[in-house]
């Protein structure tokens, strides 16, 4: 134990040691007022340090520009966004403290706050800030997750929003930029994530084998790290046959989705959608809440509307669990029918 030494006051012996956990200097009594029994304190106490698994000290600000670098070079750009909102609502709530001194009672504290203003950032910091945690025990910052005994907040699973071919068309109708126009259509038949689409290149794309490769690249993570094969449907193959450039260098490192040469911000795209489904809802009876995303969950309702498995759109969407495509089970009541029929 580094820095450790006895001291007499008021007739009793205490300890004046350095917490490495907590970087700072302690002090605690040995309720001994003879210096032999001061000293059977000491070697007890140093035994039960070090038999306590030791943990690093650093801040929570500190631990967060870490967590965050780790993130950046491994993790999506958007999930880095959201970890850096996680923390810096953690440190508004509880200030910038020693990692190791979060107790669970504090994170429970924060996480029903948050609920009770929005559940559902209340779910993502959750998620966020237990991963982080988790990383900070292999780091050797804590010993314990302390949200391991904390509930994930319940959130409400509305079913997903989704439009037909028919509202596609009318949203189309409303955008009058080509190559948005293309992303929309792009979207709607391969179910692609639009982070997945901006950071598309032509090398990933086989338009002999009918298949896109979705895939981690140097600049882009794909969520969740995992690859994935895209099939192509005949009006994704004869829209990238379409805009496939004339002139390609032989890596085929070009994007295939690009404004002046330049791949798209995403930010562009979700606000040029929102406006044409705005534009549409005013003359049709197309939900106007609808975002860029429920073209995701557009491919994957109509799949299952035709009868697709669930097990098959999963691995199109890139599900990690079966439990997230199970969102669209309630578009096939036929199963519950057939199964009730079987009683018959």
């Amino acid at each position: 134990m580094k820095k450790s030494f006895l001291f007499k006051r008021d007739g009793y012996y205490h300890l004046q040691y350095f917490n490495e956990a907590e970087g700072r200097i302690k002090r605690v009594s040995t309720k001994q007022s003879k210096k032999s029994d001061a000293i059977r304190f000491l070697t007890d106490f140093h035994k039960k340090l070090e038999s306590v698994p030791k943990q690093k000290f650093i801040l929570l600000s500190q631990f967060s520009i870490e967590y965050q670098n780790y993130v950046k070079l491994n993790l999506s750009i958007k999930y880095l966004n959201d970890v850096r909102t996680s923390f810096k609502k953690l440190i508004e709530s509880l200030d910038d403290v020693p990692l190791s001194k979060i107790n669970s009672y504090q994170m429970e504290q924060f996480i029903s706050k948050t609920y009770n203003e929005s559940k559902y950032a209340a779910k993502k910091h959750y998620n966020n800030l237990k991963s982080a945690f988790n990383k900070a025990i292999h780091w050797g910052y804590l010993t314990q997750n302390p949200l391991l005994k904390i509930k994930s907040p319940k959130i409400p699973q509305n079913n997903p929003s989704f439009i037909d071919e028919i509202e596609l068309e009318q949203i189309l109708g409303k955008e009058n930029n080509t190559i948005l126009k293309q992303i929309y259509v792009f979207a709607f038949y391969t179910g692609m994530r639009l982070g997945e689409i901006v950071n598309l290149k032509w090398n990933q794309v086989n338009l002999n084998e009918r298949a896109i490769r979705v895939m981690n690249t140097d600049d882009f993570t794909t969520k969740g790290q995992r690859e994935r094969i895209v099939p192509m449907n005949d009006k994704v193959v004869n829209l990238l046959t379409e805009i496939f450039p004339k002139v390609i260098n032989i890596q085929k490192d070009g994007y295939v989705f690009t404004k002046n040469g330049f791949k798209f911000n995403p930010d562009y795209i979700t606000k040029k959608f929102k406006k044409s489904v705005r534009e549409t809802a005013k003359g049709e009876t197309i939900d106007s809440s609808i975002h860029f995303h429920d073209l995701r969950h557009s491919f994957a309702s109509n799949l299952a509307r035709k009868g697709v498995s669930l097990l098959i759109i999963k691995e199109l969407l890139g599900h990690t669990d079966i439990k997230t495509t199970m969102i669209y089970a309630h578009l096939r009541p036929e199963n519950l029918r057939n199964a009730v029929e079987l009683l018959n």
